[in-house]
């Protein structure tokens, strides 16, 4: 049983790091004013944007615990 539950994890880790880095690696092409050519950027800042998932995701497990208490207890009946 613990041994499943371990297999889930990684499966579950595996990809969500591949989300977050499909997510981070966003690039688009804009037009420098200055030179009037099309260069290409990051969306995001790729470490502001792991840092924040990797918080997100770390915090997700208590958020969801959160979310069934207060729904378990019919808090919006």
């Amino acid at each position: 049983g613990l041994i499943w539950c371990f297999l889930g994890v990684a499966i579950i880790s595996d990809v969500f790091m591949a989300a977050i880095e499909r997510i981070t690696s966003r690039k688009k092409r804009v037009l420098h004013k200055t030179t009037l050519r099309y260069v290409t950027v990051a969306v995001w800042n790729g470490t502001v944007a792991n840092l924040t998932l990797m918080a997100l995701g770390s915090s997700a497990p208590e958020i969801l615990l959160n979310v069934v208490e207060i729904c378990g207890d019919r808090m919006f009946m």
